[in-house]
């Protein structure tokens, strides 16, 4: 190849160059994807702790009306001997003038309970993994008892993929044969 000839291809190399660098068509959509994904990202994260937050504070407010019932003698006075019947009357379905506290995506049949009675504090039972227990109990006691009322719903992930990848990461348990936060 004759000089002139590898100046032409090296002239036509670089218009090529400088035009590719000067085209400016997809850098809006290159510069999306390199910051889309961690916004999305972080936008499930965010959805996902409101959910566990709201749950957690709708189910505490639920068991502390609840329990309130147990504590003024109305539950020991009135017809609720189960669990069962403690979930349904108190947390669940409600009776006049009662209404449900907790939210309608929670599965009431999922929720773990277990009251028991304590002879005194330093006896009571509050560790927080009783739901692995599969003998929970209702015994609300009577009148100046010391009662402990624990209340568990395994809430399922809604993003899947903020699991890790199926390993067992900070709130999440193996519950029912996957990851749940356990909201107790």
């Amino acid at each position: 190849m004759s000089r002139n000839g590898t100046a032409k291809v090296l002239h036509a190399l670089g218009a090529r160059v400088v035009r590719l660098t000067s085209d400016e068509r997809g850098t809006t959509a290159v510069e999306f994807s390199l910051v889309g994904v961690p916004f999305i990202g972080i936008l499930m994260a965010i959805f996902q702790t409101g959910l566990v937050l709201f749950t957690s504070e709708s189910l505490e407010a639920a068991v502390g009306d609840a329990s309130r019932a147990i504590m003024t003698g109305q539950v020991q006075g009135g017809s609720i001997s189960t669990v069962t019947g403690f979930r349904d009357q108190l947390l669940c379905t409600p009776t006049v003038p009662r209404r449900r506290i907790l939210p309608s995506f929670i599965d009431c049949s999922r929720l773990i309970i277990d009251v028991q009675q304590a002879a005194t504090f330093a006896a009571t039972d509050t560790a927080r993994n009783f739901y692995a227990n599969s003998s929970t109990s209702f015994n609300p006691g009577g009148a100046g008892c010391i009662v402990v009322v624990r209340v568990a719903y395994p809430l399922p992930i809604v993003f899947p993929i903020l699991a890790g990848a199926g390993r067992n990461t900070t709130g999440q348990v193996n519950h029912g044969g996957g990851l749940k936060y356990m909201i107790v």
